[in-house]
């Protein structure tokens, strides 16, 4: 069964991989700063990030993998902060883990125009940052970054992820 486990997780890192990358370094940056990248890849559809991790040896049922996904919501205009443009990104586990960290970047015509501080929340099965700037007419995009710590017996102990929302026209 560990074989099974480990194969599984395994395949698991190769689709991430093809979804948009699993390191910080397809994220545009490297391993200590997942930045985001400076401009938007050309033809660059929505993709969200997922990550999932199984527990070594255990049997092959639905309790022993924990499956986390990022969401990078629509760019708007602030409700909290009158004169600015918000992007939310939200990551969802299906149990808590030790660590998620997540980085968000807003994108105004295809360019980076601001991108949040690291921000890890602990003993948790969500988290959440955001980003936000001046609002001036254009089309907006979100992106995220996250990387999840998993629980002391799960195959990989991390995983990370990126992926961009839905590129959206603001007026201000």
């Amino acid at each position: 069964m560990r074989v099974r486990r480990m194969t599984a997780a395994a395949a698991a890192a190769a689709v991430l991989t093809l979804l948009g990358g699993t390191s910080p370094a397809a994220a545009g940056g490297t391993a200590t700063d997942p930045s985001a990248p400076a401009t938007v890849p050309a033809g660059q559809g929505a993709t969200q990030g997922r990550a999932e991790a199984g527990k070594a040896g255990s049997d092959a049922d639905a309790s022993a993998v924990i499956r986390c996904e990022g969401q990078v919501q629509r760019p708007h205009n602030s409700t909290h902060v009158p004169g600015t443009v918000n992007v939310v990104v939200t990551v969802s586990c299906t149990a808590p883990v030790p660590e998620i960290t997540t980085r968000a970047a807003l994108y105004k015509n295809g360019q980076l125009v601001n991108q949040s501080a690291l921000r890890t929340q602990t003993n948790t099965a969500s988290g959440q940052n955001n980003a936000a700037v001046r609002c001036s007419p254009g089309n907006y995009r979100g992106w995220m970054y996250f990387k999840v710590v998993f629980p002391p017996g799960y195959e990989p102990p991390t995983a990370s992820a990126n992926g961009f929302g839905q590129e959206v026209p603001i007026t201000c």
